[in-house]
């Protein structure tokens, strides 16, 4: 029950501008201190889950590993995504607080 939770709030953060996805845009949001909640696809590439869990070791950004890249891009009504920025505080919250904690 709680990954249809998670895909459920991913998809409404979408619709409500608190997410975004893609490695650039990501790591924009990164950058400027946007994002609150960063999600990498268990089948990115392995590369890929290192360079953002360095890329937001500074900042304080948590860092988790959930789902398929398909998985989250469906959630997004977008073609597949390894990479996805919750923006909003409150549901960056939500979604950790049923992941289970994740990696700071």
């Amino acid at each position: 029950m709680p990954a249809k939770n998670i895909v459920q709030l991913l998809g409404l953060g979408q619709r409500a501008g608190q997410v975004a996805s893609g490695n650039f845009v990501v790591r924009v949001k990164i950058r400027k201190r946007e994002a609150r909640l960063v999600i990498v696809a268990a089948d990115a590439a392995g590369q890929t889950a290192k360079d953002f869990q360095r890329f937001a070791r500074g900042t304080g950004i948590p860092v988790v590993v959930y789902g398929r890249k398909a998985e989250l891009g469906a959630a997004l009504g977008r073609p597949p995504r390894a990479v996805v920025a919750v923006l909003d505080e409150s549901l960056a919250a939500r979604i950790l607080n049923l992941i289970g904690g994740g990696e700071k």
